[in-house]
């Protein structure tokens, strides 16, 4: 299991959480929701690709 299906695992567990019967106060609430918008943040970091940034030249340079 990849790290990715790990973190989307853990979603699926807080989402059923919230939608349970259980007797969730509103903070509660705030506070699962704030944990799937972390878990959520995560996966999008971990399909970001860094590239390099290639420099052509001087940026400041003028055609003459």
């Amino acid at each position: 299991m990849t790290k990715k299906e790990k973190l989307a695992a853990e979603i699926a567990t807080l989402r059923k959480a919230l939608k349970s019967d259980a007797n969730l106060t509103p903070g509660d609430r705030i506070s699962i929701l704030n944990q799937i918008g972390d878990l959520e943040d995560k996966i999008a970091l971990l399909s970001f690709h860094v590239v390099d940034d290639i420099d052509w030249g001087y940026h400041d340079q003028t055609d003459s």
